[in-house]
């Protein structure tokens, strides 16, 4: 019986825990397989650029570290930019394979979807992962007490 409660307790409780679940489906049908979008176990975005069904760059950002009001249709690159928050510079892993480099940035661009002229449809999706990334943030934050609020917090000499 004891045995039954204790799995019960462990279901209930992993149900409710603080993983966040993020839908990347409606990009990846925006996008049609030119840019693929997932959330990885440490809660990033990773974003794979394909051409001709073969992933020649990989984006990985932190979704509370991107800015949506700096997400934009970019014109003259014809694609989707993606920037860092002013206080997260620099977040963005950008790795391109064909060159086997990794450079870290604070701006990437991503190919519009071809069905999306002004890609505002795309830059809605996008803003709207943030904000759910960001209030999910917002909420566990709220959740857990800072280190030194703990009862039994370590004392400072």
């Amino acid at each position: 019986m004891l045995k039954h409660l204790i799995t019960l307790t462990i279901v209930l409780l992993s149900r409710n825990s603080s993983a966040q679940i993020h839908d990347t489906a409606p990009l990846n049908e925006t996008f049609h397989g030119a840019v693929l979008f997932k959330i990885d176990k440490q809660d990033r975005l990773v974003m794979d650029l394909m051409e001709d069904g073969i992933r020649f760059r990989q984006d990985i950002v932190r979704l509370s570290d991107l800015d949506p009001d700096a997400l934009s249709y970019a014109e003259e690159e014809d694609g989707i930019a993606l920037k860092c928050r002013t206080d997260r510079a620099q977040c963005i892993s950008k790795e391109i394979f064909k060159l086997d480099v990794v450079r870290i940035t604070s701006r990437v661009t991503i190919p519009r979807p071809h069905d999306d002229t002004d890609g505002q449809h795309a830059v809605a999706l996008l803003r709207d992962l943030i904000a759910t990334a960001m209030k999910a943030n917002d909420e566990s934050n709220a959740e857990t007490p800072a280190p030194g609020e703990r009862k039994n917090a370590r004392k400072e000499p």
